[in-house]
């Protein structure tokens, strides 16, 4: 299974929209967000594009923090820790790279996805993928995201072209 990784889209709908035509492309149904999406109709652009989102709340979403229930019907909030699994396996979702790496020197997870430092991120702590897609708004370099196959636990990153 193929799942798309993403974070920091800081309210960039054109660059989210490079990105939407990627993961389209593959035909990937489940979006993980690592935080930091902007406003509601950001939120909106990124629930269309998935089945089934995940999604954690970043630093920056004061916007829709207290519109949570306003949220399209596909979206799984969580507020600082998202824990599901895929595919048969256990996921941590964060925005802060300090708990992401706490949780995953647990062990306790098959991966672990943040984001916050806009920077791509991969590194193997234990049994446990330690894994930032970089950022989709491409403020501080270029707009990045991530294709993870969870069956391969293999990581694609994906670096948007276009200088929007």
């Amino acid at each position: 299974m193929k799942i798309a990784v993403f974070s920091d889209v800081h309210d960039n709908l054109m660059r989210w929209q490079e990105a939407a035509k990627i993961i389209k492309s593959e035909k990937i149904k489940i979006g993980i967000c690592c935080g930091d999406t902007g406003d509601l109709q950001t939120l909106e652009a990124i629930s269309n594009v998935f089945d089934k989102v995940y999604l954690v709340i970043g630093n920056l979403d004061y916007h829709i923090k207290d519109k949570s229930s306003l949220s399209p019907e596909n979206v799984e909030w969580f507020m600082d820790v998202g824990e599901f699994e895929l595919d048969g396996k256990e996921i941590a979702l964060v925005h802060n790279q300090h708990t992401a790496k706490k949780l995953a020197e647990s062990e306790k997870y098959d991966i672990v996805f943040y984001g916050h430092t806009h920077t791509p991120w991969e590194e193997k702590i234990g049994k446990t993928v330690l894994l930032n897609p970089g950022e989709v708004a491409g403020q501080f370099g270029k707009a990045t995201f991530a294709i993870y196959d969870i069956g391969e636990m293999k990581a694609e990153l994906k670096v948007e072209a276009s200088d929007i």
